[in-house]
Formats: structure tokens, C-alpha cells, sequence
């Protein structure tokens, strides 16, 4: 009986879990978690000699990362969920969002990723790098935020999108957390079956929830 109650409680536990990542937390689209990192196009340093390399590392893996670096973007990521309204993370974004006319309850992160560089074992610093993307949603493009050492965050300012807005383009001199952010007014959510997957882990933990209440019954008129 012991053993049949710990299944029950294990699947309810589990399939709650499943939900909440499925759920769009705080000011963010949907959960970054399942977000693939954008590509790399291309990367040019303004040093000539420099041979770093970029590494760009989803919010989802962010456990590969350094304990310094996964810090950092985790806590972008707590600032971004616990946010109702993501242009109150920078006032430069929300200058921008207004002289859009965008509606800011419509602005949220798309993607959070960490922006890194290694393999140059020539500067103990680095200068400008101009930077290529290959991103989702870039339709929706509004602005690219960058977290800085110092956990503030700033609107990449010449931050845009090329290529038929295929590629999001931009210029920086330091690293770190990244978070692209867009426009959910006219965003159709693609039909996933995501919200079937929702109902069906619904249904599952309402089955397993009568289950246990069912066996927690029948313990105790046995006992009786």
C-alpha cells in the first residue's frame, strides 16, 4: 500500500512540474527553458589579432556554464519572471517601446541566453566585436538587453535585424547574459498541441489525486 501511495504522489508530483514548464513565466513569451540558443553568423573582432571565440549558451544549459557566469544569468532570469511588465528593466527600452506605441503589457523576452568568448590566450581584455545572429521570432524584434557585470541592464543600442529578418545584428564590448525581446501583440501561438499536452497533464493529475484519495480511504477502513 506503501509503495501504490508513493507512485500516486511521485505522478502528481511530477506531472504539476510538467505544467508549470509549459506555462509562460513572468515576462518572458513562454518557459527559456526548451529555448535553442540562436547561431552564430559571423564575429569580427576589432582586433585583429584576436582569435577569441563566441560561445552562446541557452538559459536551459546554463549548468555547463561557470558558477561566476551561470550566477549571473540566473539572476537575469529571476528578474525577467518576477517582472510584470519587462520595459521597467531599463528605462532605455521603455523610451523605446513608447515612442513605438507599443503597447508595453505586450512586450516580453523571447529568448535569455549567455554570450561568452574563449580560446584567446592574447588580451587580458577585449575590445568592440560586431556580431551576426540567427534567431527565432525576429519579426517580432523590439530590442536586445544585455546584463552587465554589474547586473544592471542596458539596451544594446544599435541592436537590428538584416537579412530579411533573418539575422539580428549588433556590436558589444563585454558579455554575458542576453535577453531578445519582442512584440506578442500580433503573435499567434503556433499550434504545438502544447495546451492538449496542458489538459492531458491535468487530467492525469486529477485521476492520480482520486487514486490516492481513494487508497488513502480504503487504508483506513481496513484499519478500522
Amino acid at each position: 500500500m506503501k509503495k501504490v501511495l508513493a507512485i500516486c504522489l511521485a505522478m502528481v508530483m511530477t506531472l504539476s512540474m510538467c505544467i508549470s514548464a509549459l506555462a509562460a513565466p513572468g515576462g518572458f513569451m513562454s518557459s527559456p527553458s526548451g529555448k535553442p540558443a540562436p547561431i552564430v553568423v559571423s564575429i569580427t573582432s576589432a582586433n585583429k589579432d584576436c582569435t577569441a571565440k563566441l560561445v552562446i549558451t541557452p538559459y536551459g544549459e546554463r549548468a555547463t556554464l561557470s558558477d561566476a557566469l551561470r550566477a549571473l544569468l540566473e539572476k537575469a532570469y529571476s528578474e525577467i519572471v518576477g517582472i510584470d511588465d519587462v520595459t521597467k528593466l531599463n528605462a532605455d527600452l521603455a523610451k523605446l517601446v513608447a515612442d513605438k506605441n507599443l503597447d508595453s503589457s505586450k512586450i516580453a523576452v523571447d529568448q535569455l541566453f549567455d554570450i561568452h568568448v574563449t580560446g584567446c590566450d592574447t588580451h587580458e581584455g577585449h575590445t568592440d566585436f560586431d556580431i551576426v545572429l540567427d534567431a527565432e521570432m525576429l519579426s517580432r524584434f523590439v530590442g536586445l538587453l544585455h546584463m552587465n557585470k554589474d547586473g544592471v541592464w542596458e539596451l544594446v543600442a544599435d541592436a537590428e535585424v538584416v537579412n530579411n529578418e533573418e539575422h539580428l545584428k549588433f556590436s558589444i564590448d563585454s558579455f554575458s547574459p542576453f535577453a531578445i525581446v519582442i512584440n506578442t501583440g500580433e503573435v499567434e501561438d503556433p499550434d504545438t498541441g502544447d495546451s492538449n499536452a496542458i489538459y492531458l497533464y491535468a487530467g492525469l493529475m486529477a485521476v492520480s489525486a482520486v487514486a490516492l484519495a481513494f487508497l488513502v480511504f480504503k487504508s483506513k477502513k481496513q484499519r478500522a
